[in-house]
């Protein structure tokens, strides 16, 4: 379970790894390291989804979607995406054992609803 942890939490960090201001084609304040957080946590849970045939929303496509309506550039949307896909490949490589437990739902679940809430925050959408 310790290494499992580990896992996840590198995982997240490689997830959110630049400090940069995303282009978009409005004002809004959207750091790029908040995006890649965000994007990080909801694959990290499609990746367990997939693993553990758990059928969940796919978040993160709506989240992609997202990127796209609100105007973010379509060279990191596509970087974006591949770092997604990295993630989730890393999780399919691990022993369902360690990753279909229900402690590791609920943590996934729970930082997915506080990385969703930060992303309604950024789009002004809650206060």
């Amino acid at each position: 379970m310790m290494r499992l942890g580990m896992m996840l939490v590198s995982l997240t960090f490689l997830a959110g790894c630049s400090g940069e201001s995303v282009s978009t084609d409005d004002s809004s304040d959207m750091s790029e390291a908040d995006i890649r957080m965000i994007a990080g946590e909801l694959a990290i849970q499609k990746g367990i989804n997939l693993l553990c045939d758990r059928e969940d929303t796919d978040q993160l496509s709506e989240f992609m979607e997202d990127l796209r309506y609100e105007g973010v550039d379509r060279e990191l949307r596509e970087d974006i995406a591949a770092d997604s896909v990295v993630l989730m490949n890393k999780i399919a490589a691990e022993d369902p054992e360690y990753i279909c437990a229900p402690e590791m739902f609920e943590s996934a679940d729970q930082r997915v609803s506080q990385a969703l809430l930060a992303w309604d925050e950024m789009r002004g959408i809650t206060q």
